[in-house]
């Protein structure tokens, strides 16, 4: 009885959202958001904390606007976030391509400054923050000091969106 308890506790706990580990830190980069804005993250992360969306391919927009759409966030605010995509180093040198793709999908400009887009390789993202690959989206609480306070990868879950409400609640 006791163990089959510990085991559906366990599976309960491994479903949900948990704080980061206490040394997962953003790392420190030098980007432009796509209004052509120089941002310095995790120092010019909007809020105190701030939600970031950090996605690798195309294809995982959908899960950005379904944790979005869950969190009710929008340009005006009042919960602070920001879109990081993170389309590594090499395609630096079709940067004015990939740039404009994105502007074209986004034309408010509120939202375009929400968008910072990284050109460099994804372990200078993921490894500071302790994750590998890029098949699932992250999604952070981040404090202007680079300190990860809850994070979360893969799709949106309604167990993720009131744990990250709470940790958001929990840090203002």
């Amino acid at each position: 009885m006791f163990r089959s308890t510990l085991l559906a506790l366990s599976a309960v706990l491994s479903s949900t959202a948990m704080p980061a580990a206490a040394q997962a830190v953003f790392p420190t980069l030098t980007a432009d958001d796509l209004n052509g804005r120089s941002v310095t993250l995790p120092s010019g992360l909007p809020g105190e904390p701030t939600i970031v969306f950090v996605a690798y391919k195309q294809n995982q927009q959908p899960d950005v606007d379904g944790w979005a759409g869950a969190l009710g966030l929008s340009a005006e605010g009042p919960i602070e976030f920001v879109e990081v995509p993170v389309v590594g180093a090499a395609a630096w040198l079709i940067r004015p391509v990939v740039d404009n793709g994105m502007r074209s999908g986004i034309t408010d400009t509120a939202m375009r400054a929400r968008t910072i887009t990284i050109y460099q390789s994804v372990d200078a993202v993921n490894g500071p923050l302790g994750f590998s690959g890029r098949d699932e989206i992250r999604v952070l609480l981040v404090r202007q000091s680079g300190e990860v306070l809850w994070s979360q990868s893969g799709p949106v879950t309604a167990d993720g969106v009131a744990s990250l409400l709470a940790a958001l609640r929990a840090a203002q």
